[in-house]
């Protein structure tokens, strides 16, 4: 065995007692591991620890870049200057951040999506990605988009990572799935590049060959 990753969504939902047990069982293999969390659970004080036991990349679900959609749609309380401020201590350690962002949740603008974009644009990572949004049956979100008409009750949401998503009037599902494979050329492109970024969106011709070219 040469490297771990945790499959666990959020690794570091723990006590202090278990991190610290958990970092004194580790330290004896030091073997490099990634792990999966989210930025309320990455506290200063551990990230050394992290860095001193093998941590080579946290992989961290920012997920909407609006901080007043953040907590009333998907109920994430935490300000944007905590998740920047975190992504700035992992760099200063020197652990690789992955941002993981979902795009088209119900009631969501492009507006909103470019929102999300900015704020990765402020951060301190290496790999960034956006996910189209999945109505998972039991999730409050889904009985939201139900409700809405976005998608029939009976709707079957399969895990996969891209194409699908929500249709709605302000945000097609062909918009949201432009934006999810441009996304990480906004978020570290130039902005006088956008305008050729927002032709790489379209599945027509041009917008194929200068997705190509980026």
């Amino acid at each position: 065995v040469e490297y771990f990753y945790f499959c666990s969504d959020t690794f570091l939902v723990m006590t202090d007692k278990e991190f610290d047990d958990f970092a004194e069982v580790y330290l004896e293999f030091k073997l490099p591991f990634w792990l999966q969390s989210r930025p309320e659970t990455i506290k200063p004080k551990n990230i050394e620890v992290l860095k001193e036991i093998g941590c080579h990349r946290i992989s961290m679900g920012l997920e909407h870049g609006n901080e007043d959609f953040r907590a009333k749609i998907l109920k994430r309380r935490y300000k944007n200057k905590t998740i920047i401020e975190v992504s700035k201590n992992l760099y200063d350690a020197g652990i690789a951040l992955s941002l993981n962002n979902i795009l088209g949740f119900p009631g969501e603008t492009r507006e909103l999506i470019f929102d999300t974009i900015e704020l990765n644009r402020k951060m301190y990572y290496d790999t960034t990605s956006g996910y189209a949004f999945t109505p998972f049956h039991g999730t409050e979100l889904r009985t939201l988009s139900v409700e809405q008409g976005f998608i029939p009750k009976d709707y079957l949401s399969r895990t996969v990572t891209y194409g699908l998503g929500l249709d709605q009037p302000q945000l097609p599902r062909t918009e949201v799935d432009g934006l999810r494979k441009t996304f990480a050329l906004y978020a570290k492109f130039p902005k006088d590049w956008w305008p050729k970024i927002k032709v790489a969106e379209k599945k027509d011709d041009e917008g194929v060959r200068v997705f190509e070219e980026l």
